[in-house]
């Protein structure tokens, strides 16, 4: 693989863990972003807080399940065919000299 696409850097186990604590450490030395950044969020999930509240609770399923909603009819079951098991192939035989 070497030949067409180059090939990788190896890296030792210790120079990439040496690697992801540099790039932790440098992100936790930023700090807690500041108020200003939450405030849209917290606007936001303000709002979706309400919506969740003032939507109506799922009707509970009725006592008889075979009927429709309108109770007249019983619901009608599609069932579908499976599809015909392929002709099996015999494979073919190596030539012998």
């Amino acid at each position: 693989m070497g030949r067409y696409f180059g090939r990788e850097p190896r890296f030792t186990r210790e120079e990439i863990e040496r690697e992801a604590q540099e790039a932790i450490d440098a992100r936790v030395s930023l700090g807690r972003p500041p108020v200003e950044d939450w405030e849209p969020h917290e606007a936001r999930m303000e709002e979706l807080d309400f919506a969740v509240v003032a939507r109506r609770l799922p009707e509970p399923p009725s006592q008889n399940q075979s009927q429709t909603p309108t109770g007249n009819q019983p619901v009608r079951r599609l069932v579908v065919a499976q599809p015909a098991r392929p002709a099996r192939v015999r494979r073919p035989v190596p030539a012998t000299d």
